[in-house]
């Protein structure tokens, strides 16, 4: 099993009768984070070529972004619980440059929706660590800056959304039972699309793999 999440899973499901003594009662919770996130972009939907309007380019990129993420869960029992969130991953680029001392600039914005079943093991009634299956819900939003090499300009947004598969893996400690920390990485997969003639004008957005590392104040109630 190559991923974190299928093994977290697994354990959960092997582990739940021996750690079940360590569990606090069933609870909702609620928790605000902030991380590191990450839009992988897909080369064939993004790298210039030399037949573009205004190339041959030099391509830079920036991946990388502050995310933000917030969310709101049930402990359904010791090792299972529902949560459901709601994350923006930020800014990314990814630049043209063709010599002209002008760079087009391709702004990638990625936020969505994620629901998912939270397979835990408890080791403690304050510790335990949790993998994540389900699903999330983006919306990808593409703006040409410079238009054309035109200082400036500014194209018309593009925007599309789609559904893709949420994994992760994490790890959480309460400290006083009502209020703690989690340290956790997702991976919400292929967001954004890539240019067909079967799609709709203005939802070409480019494909992109993104993902999170992120940490969460969570609290009881």
């Amino acid at each position: 099993m190559k991923h974190p999440a299928l093994r977290c899973t697994v354990a959960a499901l092997l582990l739940s009768g021996v750690c079940s003594t360590h569990a606090a009662d069933s609870y909702w919770y609620t928790g605000l984070g902030v991380g590191a996130a990450r839009a992988q972009f897909y080369p064939a939907d993004f790298s210039s070529r030399a037949t573009d309007p205004g190339c041959p380019c030099s391509d830079s990129k920036k991946e990388f972004d502050a995310g933000f993420k917030g969310f709101i869960g049930h402990q359904i029992n010791p090792n299972w619980g529902a949560e459901l969130s709601y994350a923006t991953l930020g800014k990314f680029h990814y630049k043209y440059d063709n010599g002209s001392g002008i760079t087009q600039d391709a702004v990638y914005k990625v936020t969505g929706v994620g629901f998912s079943a939270v397979p835990t093991v408890p080791f403690t009634r304050n510790f335990s660590v949790y993998g994540r299956l389900g699903a999330f819900f983006s919306q990808t939003r593409l703006t040409f800056y410079n238009t054309g090499f035109v200082v400036g300009s500014v194209g018309t947004g593009r925007q599309f959304s789609d559904t893709s598969f949420l994994s992760g893996f994490g790890a959480q400690y309460f400290f006083d039972g009502e209020s703690g920390v989690r340290i956790e990485f997702e991976n919400f997969g292929r967001v954004g699309s890539t240019c067909s003639p079967n799609l709709p004008a203005g939802t070409c957005t480019g494909r992109a793999n993104a993902k999170m590392i992120s940490a969460s104040a969570i609290f009881k109630f």
